[in-house]
């Protein structure tokens, strides 16, 4: 017997605030992005960038900090006892996980050898710190990272074998991911600009999310449900998904299936939409190819950055936020149609009692994950 997974409480840290009032009240005002300054070679280059407000990350200590925080927080709005987080499983998902203190570290004493810390230990010192008895898993698959630990989190509730699950998903500033995407041509100095006809790349950003799946909606009025999803991987080239879409829609359908949701019933889509030509344009044609008639299409990473593995928890976490107080937010960055794909991300924010949302993360790899969700008021 199939068990419904719903997400119980969620706790955000990103641009756009570090509270759900915060982030509510900056995703209708938004912020122009700040800069960051970074090395490239031997220059020093500056690029849009979705900051956190918080300082950055300095050392293991306050790394573990930062993400043990977002999570006794969750714990605590969620009224989880110690008796339930013995049973509850933590699920994580990251691209850099502890790049940034490695890279600080090497700054500091280049010539000593770095301590050696595991992505194990990393999930092992959290579950530890915050008191969470059940298994560990870490997912680091590109932008999918958070993502797919959401869609096997609620295939283990779903199935029974966890009744609750706490998925953590974050991305934090460093240099080496500036730098590397910098060397691909990949960062629009503009900002990003989803599916419009003169994007050029992507703004990067940072952000935690912790999100508690639960088979219990536990005290709440608004019923958050996770119906399934689907993930899979397009062989087409070894850094994206195939321009033609044909991958794109058929995780999209696959997803909608697991979910037992038709194409009729969707009305939103949360898309990926990063900004950079290639990937928009595999999502964008996955999108029209499927859809008879395309439902409104949101676009946050303008808002956030796009805060790669960590964007699967931390979008999720600003889409139940907006959701909740019956909106769906304007997506900014957008300002010319390209005639090629017609997409045409929300121009005004709408108002939204219920309704049935399809999540998209398609990223680098050709990694593509799915989720597909209901919601309402109860």
């Amino acid at each position: 017997m199939n068990m419904d997974v719903y997400v119980r409480n969620a706790v955000a840290y990103c641009a756009l605030g570090s509270s759900e009032l915060e982030i509510l009240s900056s995703v209708r005002n938004p912020k122009q992005a700040s800069t960051q300054s970074f090395s490239f070679g031997k220059e020093k280059r500056e690029r849009p960038y979705g900051a956190m407000h918080e300082e950055k990350i300095v050392g293991y200590d306050a790394f573990f900090e930062r993400l043990s925080n977002v999570i006794l927080e969750v714990i605590h709005q969620s009224n989880l006892s110690s008796e339930e987080l013995e049973e509850c499983a933590l699920f994580i998902g990251s691209t850099s996980m502890n790049i940034p203190c490695s890279e600080l570290l090497h700054k500091l004493a280049p010539q000593e050898m770095l301590p050696s810390i595991g992505y194990g230990e990393i999930g092992e010192t959290l579950a530890d710190i915050c008191g969470i008895g059940g298994e560990v898993t870490l997912f680091l698959s590109a932008c999918t990272s958070s993502a797919s630990a959401l869609l096997y989190a609620q295939r283990g509730i779903r199935s029974g074998r966890f009744r609750r699950c706490i998925v953590l998903g974050f991305e934090f500033y460093n240099e080496f991911t500036m730098s590397g995407f910098e060397a691909l041509g990949l960062l629009d100095g503009g900002g990003s600009r989803s599916f419009d006809k003169e994007r050029v790349g992507i703004m990067l950003g940072e952000g935690c999310a912790a999100i508690v799946l639960d088979s219990s909606m536990g005290n709440q009025s608004f019923r958050f449900l996770l119906l399934g999803g689907e993930n899979r991987c397009d062989l087409f080239s070894p850094t994206s998904h195939n321009t033609n879409g044909e991958m794109v829609a058929l995780t999209i359908q696959d997803a909608l299936n697991d979910a037992k949701i038709t194409l009729d019933e969707v009305s939103l889509i949360k898309a990926h939409a990063t900004g950079s030509y290639n990937n928009d344009t595999a999502e964008g044609n996955g999108l029209k190819d499927l859809f008879p008639n395309l439902p409104p299409i949101l676009a946050l990473k303008p808002l956030l950055g796009h805060t790669l593995g960590g964007c699967g928890a931390v979008e999720l976490a600003v889409l139940w936020f907006t959701l909740k107080e019956g909106f769906v937010p304007k997506s900014f960055g957008f300002n010319t149609v390209d005639e090629a794909l017609g997409i045409i991300p929300t121009e005004v924010e709408l108002e939204t009692v219920s309704g049935i949302v399809l999540m998209n993360h398609f990223g680098f790899g050709g990694n593509g994950t799915v989720l597909v969700a209901s919601y309402g008021e109860i």
